[in-house]
């Protein structure tokens, strides 16, 4: 406490309420600070949930899965604690909910694309677009929500109750490529899908890891035209 002419300068309520968070924070783990949420109107009902689930994806995007906790999540979004208790009892329960949103939102975007697909397209450049279109503006642009999406991704494979979402969401990436495979006369569509979504799963890791932003289309346009027995891509 300071003191200034006799009198006791007190900080802010505010400030000392912050204060009580970063110590609760600190006997708990490694604090790191978060952008605390503006003041807004606050949702309610299942849109509470939502934009729940919204600030557990932004924590684990700009800090990481451990990140995650009850009150950092209501924090981040601008909502009381009681709200993320009420909807979410567990961190396995916020960490699936938010890679269930990831998934579902991009499984629509793959399904919407490969359905608009036309019959007459060249199939190796339908094949770079199902799986890079919303990469290279996210590694440009939005490189958080990448992040987010391959570290829930691999959170599945030390937390159970995650694999079968993480699942669901690479087979439907092998779904929609066998398809285009298979109209492109594939020996293998199949295999050949896994091989593909892999191949990009790895390239968008290393950009990741490097910090770097490169075009990832010529060398899936080279392994899809060696799956489909053309001519050598060059």
């Amino acid at each position: 406490m300071l003191l200034s002419r006799g009198l006791e300068v007190r900080s802010p309520p505010s400030l000392q309420l912050r204060r009580v968070a970063i110590a609760l924070d600190a006997l708990s783990g490694t604090f790191v600070p978060m952008t605390v949420a503006t003041p807004r109107k606050r949702p309610r009902g299942t849109a509470r949930r939502d934009a729940l689930v919204r600030a557990a994806l932004r924590i684990v995007g700009e800090i990481g899965p451990e990140a995650v906790t009850h009150r950092r999540v209501a924090e981040v979004a601008g909502l009381p604690l009681a709200s993320t208790t009420y909807w979410f009892s567990s961190k396995d329960e916020l960490l699936a909910a938010a890679l269930e949103l990831a998934a579902d939102d991009d499984i629509s975007r793959l399904r919407g694309a490969a359905a608009g697909l036309d019959a007459t397209a060249d199939p190796v450049e339908a094949i770079v677009a199902l799986i890079l279109s919303p990469v290279g503006e996210a590694l440009r642009s939005s490189r958080a929500s990448l992040i987010a999406a391959y570290s829930l991704w691999l959170e599945a494979a030390r937390r159970p109750g995650l694999r079968q979402l993480a699942t669901r969401w690479t087979d439907a990436y092998h779904d929609a490529l066998a398809n285009v495979l298979e109209r492109a006369g594939a020996a293998d569509p199949h295999q050949d899908a896994q091989l593909l979504v892999a191949t990009a799963d790895g390239l968008v890791m290393d950009q990741l890891a490097r910090g770097g932003s490169s075009d990832l289309r010529p060398p899936l346009r080279k392994l899809a035209t060696v799956l489909l027995d053309r001519e050598p891509y060059r």
